[in-house]
């Protein structure tokens, strides 16, 4: 009787494995209950089935014209079982790999007979898994590692992972291709890492954040090695999917620069870029005696698109947990002190940017346990 306990204790995946089923269970609830019309957190918030009906009119529109022209001009004579009216005046501000993601809700939208709030607890169960694959990724990543600084992490992406999936956000899909790169990099498989990284670009666009990591991972794949022996089929695959982004994002950005999905800059807040920027230089000195250039690299590219997203997006602060995970991952031996106050610095930077608090998860489900 007495077996379990050690049994999880010696098996860090067991462990972290069933924190992460428990999760997974607990929170399912929030969609299952019936409380909002969409199965989200908070009424109102409708992602998790806006993107299986961009797939579905982009197969009969096409790939380029979604991201050319505004959703409402290329549904005109698309119908879709579970059709929604909003966000129309956009076009696709995502990459094409986010089309396929939603490709099989997309499926079961227009195949399967359900109410439209059955269909958005199916979308957000859907997304609600990748953030726990994506929570156990990182746990898993951090396993090893002083218990300071692994439970502070941890909890700081199981509260930001959380809630951009009970609000219907797929953040957690490219979030699982980043830390599966970081794994892949720690154990020196720089291949795998690339191609996970493709894949994170292709999802998301905010995956440029990992820019540094990709960069360390094509170094030590082609240093040292003659060209004929370079993995070209994989540097082939991680280039296309380069050009593929860029290509879907130059398409969009001109449309999307006119509308309410334009990100426009905080630079005018001197205040509050003075705050992160201070933040910033205070973690990135500590990431500069403790670690290496990947962490300063990281670090500085999620302050860097922190500055750049829009205010009160604050979804954007999944930004934060690259190089968070990298400065902890990196820097094994920091003190737990050091690793805490990266912690903290990523908690601090959404608030003095996204106007966010990771502690609001606690505020919402609190919320949400009043209404039922």
């Amino acid at each position: 009787m007495m077996e379990g306990p050690g049994i999880l204790v010696r098996h860090p995946a067991a462990r972290w494995g069933l924190l992460t089923l428990v999760s997974l269970l607990v929170l399912s609830a929030v969609p299952l209950s019936g409380v909002t019309s969409r199965g989200t957190l908070k009424e109102g918030y409708t992602d998790h089935v806006r993107h299986p009906y961009v797939v579905w009119v982009g197969l009969h529109r096409g790939l380029q014209a979604l991201y050319t022209a505004p959703l409402g001009e290329l549904r005109e004579g698309v119908p879709y079982r579970q059709a929604l009216d909003q966000w129309l005046e956009v076009p696709y501000v995502y990459p094409p790999g986010a089309l396929v993601l939603f490709l099989p809700l997309a499926l079961v939208g227009e195949w399967v007979p359900l109410s439209p709030q059955a269909f958005g607890q199916v979308c957000l169960l859907y997304l609600l898994a990748f953030a726990h694959v994506a929570l156990y990724a990182a746990l898993r990543l951090l396993d090893g590692l002083p218990a300071g600084g692994r439970w502070a992490v941890g909890f700081l992406c199981w509260l930001v992972l959380m809630r951009l999936a009970l609000y219907g956000q797929y953040d957690g899909a490219w979030l699982v291709c980043g830390v599966l790169a970081l794994a892949a990099l720690a154990k020196d498989r720089p291949v795998v890492a690339l191609r996970w990284l493709a894949l994170a670009a292709l999802l998301h666009y905010r995956a440029l954040v990992l820019v540094a990591v990709g960069v360390v991972a094509l170094w030590r794949v082609v240093h040292g090695r003659p060209v004929r022996q370079w993995p070209w089929g994989t540097l082939m695959g991680v280039a296309a999917a380069g050009v593929l982004c860029v290509r879907t994002f130059l398409w969009m950005a001109p449309l999307a620069a006119q509308t309410d999905a334009a990100t426009p800059s905080i630079l005018g807040e001197p205040g509050t870029v003075a705050l992160v920027m201070g933040l910033s230089a205070a973690v990135l000195a500590l990431s500069w005696r403790g670690a290496d250039g990947l962490v300063t690299a990281s670090v500085g590219l999620g302050v860097l698109l922190a500055v750049i997203d829009t205010r009160h997006w604050w979804h954007a602060s999944a930004l934060l947990l690259v190089p968070l995970c990298v400065g902890v991952l990196r820097a094994p031996r920091w003190p737990t002190a050091v690793r805490l106050g990266l912690v903290v610095w990523a908690g601090v930077l959404e608030m003095a940017v996204w106007y966010g608090n990771p502690l609001w998860l606690f505020r919402d489900l609190n919320r949400f346990l009043r209404l039922m």
